[in-house]
Parts: structure tokens; C-alpha cells; sequence
């Protein structure tokens, strides 16, 4: 059986809900069932986590801080970060000679012939002028297109799919997630990413998976919570509940609040919310509507003691 990743921060995937305003229940903490695990190592890039196990569950304790090649290309984000537009994509002067090389040393275009003759002699000069500084990109460009309109044409078209490459976007996504992370003090290394439903998925490191809610009411059953009290919907449950879990908290679950981003329907607007966590399940329902997917959040609040539980499309 998978280990249960608990900690995935998700934001623009779902539309938070109010709870009903009801007064949380109190509930007795079981400090039995809770040991602390073996720490888990992720092999993609060595970043080390707590795990706590809670009876006969084992949970990772802390927010993942896997950055996938496209940091928030690729649907990981820091606090306060707005994504990279591609159309600002560009290729820099050396990226762009780099390319401009492979494509004109590609065999596939036998040297870019002009009625039968090679024009190599002509433009391998050009190169070495780029490569001393004589030259920038855009001039090598230009002396190659003067003497083979057809490669400009094609350069165009491979320079339009920039923004696709593993490289460039590794390139401009850590730039811009390194810009968010020093403005926000550090964000990730302490809570770590926010993770769109779709880059949680694969960011779940092997022989781990997102929790179900079956799984969550079986978490806040084994610290003490009664099974009615854990399947009521749309409420704060179990007074104490939300400060065991907590960072800090009794349990050694430690669930940050680092609050969340969520796409606010009703406003068209992303927003963000400080102080709590949102810690969701996706799972597939039968609702005559779309989107054909379905979620519950648990809701930790600094302003409430309890964990908020609710379901929405």
C-alpha cells in the first residue's frame, strides 16, 4: 500500500466554499496512535521529509518542495508569484546563436545549398565572428538569411516553439520562481510549492499518492475524532482538532499555515489567502455538470481550532 502524501498546497483548480458557521465539536486527542516515521528521502532531488504515522497510516509531515522543470510553467508555484507569460519567452543573444548553429549544421538541409553550391565557406566565417563577440545573434541571422532566404523561414518557425522547450522553460521558470522566492522571504524552503491539481499528481514522489477523503476521516478518527463527527460536511469539526494538527501541534503533524491560492469564480480573480491550509482529495462523481470532477477540502485556520470540512464542484 502507497504511503500518503498529505501536504499539497493547490491553487486555480478548485472554488473555496464558506463552512457553515457552526460551532465546532470538542474531541479527545489519542496521543497512542501517533509515532513518529522514518525520514523519505526523494531521489529526484535529495530534499529530506518528515513522516509521522498515525495508526496504521504513514503520512508525509511536510509540504513537498519538488520543482518540476517548469517551476510555474509547469503548475508549481511560490507565494505571490505571477506566472511567466510565454510571449516574453525569448531566446538571449547566446541561446539564439546556439540555435541558429544547430539549425544550420542540421544534415537534414545538406548545408542549406543555393542552386546546388553549399554556402558553408561563406558562413562558417560568420560563426567564429559570433563566438569572438563580432558578431550578435540578429547580424549572424541576417547574413545567413541574405544568402538563403529559405533558412530565415525556417528558423521562424522553430523560434515559435521556444516557449515548448524542456530548456527555455526550465530557463524562464526558475527565473522567475527565484524573483517571487527572494521577494517573499523564502517561501518554498519553509512551506514549500503551490501545486495546481495537475502538477500535484506529478509531483507525488514513487511509492507515495495524494490522500483520499476516506483517507482523511480515517487520519482525524485514529487522533481521537468520533466517526459522526468526521463525516460531517461543510463544517468546522472537532474543537482542538485543527491546533493537534497544526504546526507545532501535540500530534507532530505539523501541517503549516501557508495559506493557499483559489480561483474565485464569482470574481474571475486569483486570490490569495493567508494563514490557513487547504489540503484537498480529487476523485471522479456522477454530477450531471462540468466539470466532471469533484473535491473535498480540509480547512486549517489560525482563527478556528477545529478542521473544516467540505464538498463542492
Amino acid at each position: 500500500m502507497k504511503s500518503i502524501l498529505y501536504s499539497l498546497l493547490l491553487l486555480a483548480t478548485c472554488t473555496l466554499v464558506g463552512c457553515r458557521d457552526d460551532e465546532t465539536r470538542d474531541f479527545s486527542y489519542r496521543a497512542s496512535s501517533v509515532t513518529a516515521g522514518p525520514n523519505f528521502t526523494d531521489p529526484r532531488d535529495s530534499n529530506v521529509y518528515h513522516t509521522i504515522r498515525v495508526g496504521n497510516q504513514l503520512w508525509l509531515a511536510e509540504n513537498l518542495r519538488f520543482a518540476p522543470n517548469g517551476y510555474s510553467l509547469d503548475g508549481a508555484f511560490t507565494w505571490e508569484e505571477t506566472p511567466v507569460n510565454p510571449k516574453t519567452m525569448v531566446p538571449d543573444n547566446q541561446i539564439l546563436g546556439q540555435i541558429i548553429e544547430d539549425l544550420f549544421k542540421d544534415p537534414k538541409f545538406d548545408g542549406w545549398k543555393v542552386e546546388g553550391t553549399p554556402i558553408d565557406n561563406f558562413v562558417l566565417p560568420y560563426f567564429k565572428q559570433f563566438k569572438r563577440g563580432r558578431f550578435t545573434a540578429e547580424q549572424l541571422r541576417e547574413n545567413i538569411a541574405y544568402l538563403n532566404p529559405a533558412f530565415d523561414d525556417t528558423l521562424t518557425t522553430r523560434l515559435a516553439s521556444f516557449a515548448l522547450q524542456p530548456a527555455a522553460r526550465a530557463k524562464y521558470g526558475r527565473a522567475n520562481f527565484e524573483k517571487a522566492e527572494k521577494a517573499n522571504g523564502g517561501y518554498v524552503k519553509k512551506y514549500g510549492f503551490l501545486y495546481s491539481f495537475e502538477a500535484a499528481q506529478k509531483a507525488v514522489p514513487e511509492g507515495w499518492r495524494l490522500p483520499s477523503d476516506k483517507d482523511w476521516q480515517q487520519l482525524e478518527q485514529a487522533f481521537g475524532l468520533s466517526a459522526q463527527e468526521a463525516q460531517r460536511n461543510n463544517a468546522w469539526r472537532g474543537a482542538g482538532l485543527g491546533t493537534v494538527m497544526s504546526e507545532g501541534g501535540a500530534s507532530g503533524f505539523n501541517a503549516p499555515l501557508g495559506g493557499t491560492n483559489a480561483y474565485q469564480i464569482s470574481r474571475t480573480t486569483l486570490h490569495r489567502t493567508w494563514k490557513i491550509v487547504v489540503l484537498l482529495d480529487f476523485y471522479s462523481c456522477h454530477a450531471q455538470r462540468l466539470p466532471p470532477r469533484c473535491h473535498r477540502a480540509h480547512v486549517f485556520s489560525l482563527q478556528r481550532q477545529g478542521v473544516a470540512r467540505h464538498f463542492s464542484y
